[in-house]
């Protein structure tokens, strides 16, 4: 489940936009955008050389207002 940190929906990552994939490091990255807000941010997830699974999510951008 990966959780908005604009306006907090949760969803699945399929239910966001994809707008871009890398990889760094460890991680694999996903620039998603919000389906109800159109607040942009990058969602973090990789297993650790420990075998520790982690993900995480940074905002990118401000969240559109609609102006």
């Amino acid at each position: 489940m990966v959780k908005c940190p604009h306006c907090g929906f949760e969803g699945i990552d399929r239910a966001f936009t994809l707008l871009k994939t890398w990889k760094y490091g460890y991680y694999n990255v996903k620039r998603l955008q919000c389906p109800i807000c159109s607040g942009k941010f990058n969602y973090y997830h990789g297993v650790s050389p420990r075998g520790k699974t982690i993900e995480f999510v940074i905002r990118v951008g401000g969240k559109r207002t609609g102006k």
